[in-house]
């Protein structure tokens, strides 16, 4: 058939069809479209699947902002508990190439992520064909796999495409959610696509697989709640695990569709799993072992230093430090809050950790550390238990590249973070994940199972079993075991909180009424993210989470924080927030520097067809990028070398843009008026612009030449 000859039931189409059906049955049924020509049999699929309720679908017009919004949405999942991967589809061509940023974060923070790419069918590659380019080597080694869906199989294979098509798509879904391989990540199905593109006039009704047929017998989504049930590690980190997912209902949260746009337009409404329970997976992957190094058997060695020089022996209730860095899921933040009480142990939580609330997290810590006081300390350390992906401060890197401590990394997944290589025993921790769905009885029209017990779900899905080391409580002293070590000294915390307490004393409170400051600011924005039903909180990944990290309260209950931490780059963070707004269908706000903020300003635009996420971006102005100013960068000579190379201060009017794509701006005066404004409910979407005072610069080592003013509750 020529090419774009109408036909009922284009072979295109029938690929597409199955492709949306298979992703469905393997539980992905969130899926971001970026449109375009070589797409649109995919296009059509995702909304016929989105007519029959198995699938949310969100159309963003810039692929870049299209993968980050994915992203956003598959971290929602991960707060959950759950990794399941958010499909992301463009056209052929560099729309492909903008999706590599996101890919690049997901590759680094393992979040699952996949990415269907429409294609050209293979003998018009490198022929100079339109929009034809080498698709499936674009991402490098960040993909776990990479499926090559060749055109026209469904005229070759006949009915053996769909199985065949389905298997494929499983594969791809499995790999991006580590189901296997324990390591999540960006996963690509590259769909190879012949003209005719689009159906004809005289289509039949959807050819759909099982758990797509439409009709009185369709059965809509059981959207069980985003949070997994009660988890005693969950207390305090800011998800309610009573809330309620309001399914498809556009109503039900957000602002809504945009004028003009069908009732029916749904927001991302994650289909996740409820845990059932507290499962762990807790094991001894690796334990170096020359002479000197203690075991969980012979505790009692010695350990030599970088010189050779003996160390003394390391008994069990030899003092040591938790360090938690960012992590995807608030059970393991919980796990470092409990490990670190067991032991007695100081804790050390960046903002994104979720475990500062915990009861020994340390506030100022990267300053202690680099202080003479908290140097003195941090030597009579001899342990460390390294958590999720600490990077936000120098005296934390070089803590963990000492060769004179036993470092204990905690790993949820393949990936394990070990900077300095110093890294002497290596522990999997796993909290029972749930991935991706499989229907019981297999055949078409096959009922769904309810009333889900262990190990199943939503569709009666089927969990890979888990082995289970019980509660979190038990999760964390098997790990205590595996280390062979005790509970320290209570004089040990106590000297740590000592010095600490120093540190915040020594901080004055701000003048709610001065001009604002970008310290006041985000604390006062962090507090507001704390408590029952509370907005989660974004954070870029430069200054702003900086900040928070030396000044943010810990001990108390604290907001369900998330960052791009996985390559830190400022890129994609406003879709992100997007993202996890729509994925989790909870108010979110964003906090961020006026840099990142113009970098992704056009993320807050969307077609008149599409849900208007619950988001408050709050940008810090501070005129240009910050962070450089704690650097040695800024201590070369040179006039406006700095400014210009550097900081970059911008002329663009950053809340002009914003209100120019839809978004309430505000311009709070002073602190005073910034809380009242943060005391309101999240709804729709607005930039807060805060004009600040130009900040004080906070070093790398932790120090600050003034000290910063630590917020009152108000």
């Amino acid at each position: 058939m020529p090419a774009g000859a109408s036909c009922p039931c284009p072979p295109s189409l029938q690929a597409a069809r199955h492709i949306v059906a298979a992703l469905v049955a393997c539980g992905v049924h969130q899926a971001v479209l970026s449109p375009g020509s070589r797409c649109a049999p995919l296009a059509y699929a995702l909304e016929e699947a989105e007519a029959a309720g198995e699938v949310s679908l969100r159309v963003t017009l810039d692929e870049r902002s299209a993968g980050f919004i994915a992203l956003g949405a598959s971290r929602a999942h991960l707060l959950a508990g759950v990794r399941r991967p958010v499909a992301v589809v463009t056209t052929s061509g560099t729309a492909v190439a903008n999706l590599h940023p996101a890919v690049a974060e997901a590759d680094a923070a393992g979040v699952p992520l996949l990415v269907l790419s429409a294609d050209r069918p293979h003998e018009l590659v490198g022929t100079g064909a339109n929009q034809t380019t080498e698709q499936t080597c674009l991402f490098g080694r960040a993909p776990r796999l990479v499926v090559d869906l060749p055109a026209d199989v469904t005229a070759e294979v006949g009915r053996a495409a769909g199985p065949a098509l389905a298997g494929q798509v499983r594969r791809a879904v499995l790999a991006a959610a580590g189901a296997l391989s324990n390591d999540p990540g960006p996963a690509q199905v590259n769909v190879r696509l012949r003209p005719p593109l689009a159906p004809g006039p005289l289509a039949p009704s959807p050819l759909l697989a099982p758990g797509l047929q439409q009709g009185p017998g369709t059965r809509a989504l059981d959207r069980p709640p985003l949070a997994p049930g009660p988890d005693p590690g969950l207390t305090g980190s800011g998800l309610d695990p009573g809330a309620t997912d309001p399914g498809l209902d556009p109503g039900a949260t957000g602002s809504g569709p945009g004028p003009g746009a069908p009732e029916a337009a749904s927001a991302l409404a994650p289909s996740t799993l409820p845990a059932t329970g507290p499962t762990w997976e807790v094991d001894l992957v690796w334990q170096a072992a020359p002479a000197g190094c203690p075991t969980p058997q012979d505790p009692g060695h010695h350990r030599h230093g970088r010189d050779g020089r003996d160390q003394g022996a390391l008994t069990p209730q030899a003092p040591g430090l938790v360090v938690a860095g960012d992590l995807p899921d608030p059970r393991l933040g919980a796990l470092a809050v409990e490990l670190a009480d067991l032991l007695g142990w100081p804790l050390l939580a960046e903002p994104t950790s979720l475990a500062r609330q915990g009861g020994n997290a340390l506030p100022r810590y990267a300053e202690l550390l680099a202080r003479d006081d908290g140097a003195d300390l941090a030597g009579r350390a001899r342990r460390v238990v390294v958590m999720g992906h600490p990077g936000l401060s120098r005296p934390v890197t070089a803590l963990l590249g000492r060769e004179d401590l036993e470092v204990t990394v905690l790993a949820d997944r393949a990936q394990v973070i070990d900077v300095a290589g110093t890294a002497g025993r290596i522990i999997a921790v796993r909290p029972g994940y749930r991935t991706c769905e499989t229907l019981r009885g297999g055949g078409p029209g096959a009922p769904a199972q309810t009333g889900a017990g262990p190990g199943q779900g939503e569709r009666g899905a089927s969990v890979p079993p888990q082995a289970d080391a019980g509660s979190l409580p038990s999760a964390a002293a098997a790990v205590v075991h595996l280390m062979g070590a005790a509970p320290a000294p209570a004089t040990w915390l106590t000297a740590w909180r000592q010095a600490a307490a120093g540190l915040a004393a020594a901080s004055p409170s701000p003048d709610a009424h001065a001009p604002l400051d970008v310290d006041a600011a985000a604390l006062a924005v962090w507090r507001s993210c704390t408590g029952p039903g509370a907005p989660l909180l974004v954070l870029g990944s430069s200054t702003t989470i900086r900040r928070l990290d030396r000044l943010a309260p810990v001990g108390v209950p604290a907001p369900t924080a998330v960052a791009n931490r996985g390559l830190a780059g400022i890129d994609g963070t406003v879709a992100t927030a997007v993202g996890l707004a729509l994925g989790a269908r909870r108010p979110v706000r964003l906090l961020l520097g006026d840099l990142a903020g113009l970098h992704d300003v056009m993320s807050l635009g969307r077609g008149r067809h599409e849900q208007v996420p619950d988001l408050q971006v709050i940008v810090c102005d501070d005129a240009g990028g910050a962070i450089f100013a704690g650097l040695e960068y800024a201590r070369v000579p040179g006039a406006g070398r700095f400014s210009r190379l550097f900081t970059t201060p911008q002329t663009g009017d950053l809340g002009g843009l914003a209100q120019a794509l839809g978004a309430r701006v505000h311009r709070p005066a002073d602190l005073a008026d910034l809380r009242r404004l943060l005391t309101q409910p999240v709804v729709g979407t607005s930039l807060v612009h805060l004009r600040l005072t130009p900040p004080s610069p906070v070093p790398a080592d932790g120090l600050q030449a003034t000290n910063p003013p630590q917020e009152t509750s108000s």
